[in-house]
């Protein structure tokens, strides 16, 4: 008898309690179904293995049919010049490449052998760089570590090629470290310095800010933050054009900047007190030293005579073309 005609249909699903002879019905009535059952089972584990089997056999072929068809990818036929132009403009534009495995160009030297290979043959890739801050008093060693090295075979892969570098924030450095690595590591590659971004203790940057012109011959921009007035000879190079200056200086003018030859100038002041940084005059003074700018934004923070309710401001020049 099928279970879909079970005299006990109506009992299904509620508190009925079966008698004697009811309970001995009951099991002759699941004989048949449950050796059914198992059969289903079995067919069911055939089948089973039987799909595993071909989903093996299938991804061993389509493992072969991958690594064949990779062999004609049009990236792989691209051209070792022109994926160097692809990875060129991989780079940001706004900033420094960044020290990131998740941005370019370390990015680029975790695809494949291939690209790793180009990117590390390509100097002009690494030709820029930012260089996180780290405290030195509480960053483990191994990582610091890792930082200086990671930073050393970055310069190295940019072989010859002129350097863009930033490095912001050097001020949370064991007193005892005496010279901060990285900025010997700039030092070291001084003569190749372009552009040089870095703000931070005037005393860990002494080895950077005492470089003179033999030592900087292609460094065109600065940008400096320094809550010090530090004795510099950087700011004096024949060479400079593009300064972005912030400081805590009381007299921007005394600075030995080589005014005439700038085409572009921002200066700034760190704090709030009325009697430090430029006033308007002092600002058209700076000005009239610089008959080559093509930009210019000041900070005014001075007053040339106490005014009750005085605000900073801010002065904006840019040239033509």
């Amino acid at each position: 008898m099928s279970l879909s005609n079970s005299p006990f249909t109506d009992r299904l699903n509620t508190n009925y309690i079966p008698s004697d002879s009811e309970i001995l019905q009951i099991r002759a009535l699941l004989v048949d179904p449950v050796e059914e059952v198992a059969r289903v089972d079995a067919q069911i584990a055939e089948i089973e293995l039987a799909l595993s089997q071909l989903k093996e056999k299938r991804a061993l072929l389509q493992t072969h049919i991958d690594a064949h068809k990779a062999l004609v990818s049009p990236m792989r036929l691209v051209p070792h010049d022109i994926l160097q132009e692809i990875f060129l403009s991989c780079l940001p534009q706004q900033h420094n490449a960044l020290i990131d495995y998740d941005e370019a160009p370390l990015l680029l030297g975790r695809i494949c052998r291939r690209w790793r290979s180009v990117a590390y043959s390509t100097p002009i890739l690494w030709s820029s760089v930012h260089i996180p801050p780290l405290d030195y008093l509480s960053t483990p060693p191994n990582v610091l570590l890792g930082l200086e090295r990671l930073v050393a075979a970055w310069l190295e892969r940019s072989a010859s090629c002129p350097l863009s570098v930033s490095l912001f924030d050097v001020n949370r450095v064991d007193s005892t470290l005496g010279t901060h690595p990285l900025i010997l590591q700039l030092v070291a590659v001084s003569r190749r310095l372009r552009c040089l971004k870095f703000s931070g203790d005037p005393e860990l940057l002494d080895p950077l800010l005492r470089l003179g012109p033999e030592d900087v011959p292609l460094l065109k921009t600065i940008l400096m933050r320094t809550g010090g007035t530090p004795r510099t000879n950087i700011l004096q190079i024949p060479t400079l054009q593009e300064l972005d200056l912030t400081m805590l200086s009381s007299d921007p003018l005394s600075l030995p900047l080589p005014w005439s030859q700038l085409t572009s100038l921002r200066l700034g002041y760190f704090g709030s007190r009325s009697d430090r940084g430029l006033d308007f005059n002092g600002a058209l003074a700076v000005l009239r030293m610089c008959p080559n700018l093509k930009q210019c934004e000041i900070r005014i923070t001075k007053s040339s005579e106490p005014v009750e309710g005085r605000k900073e401001g801010k002065l904006y020049y840019r040239g033509g073309p």
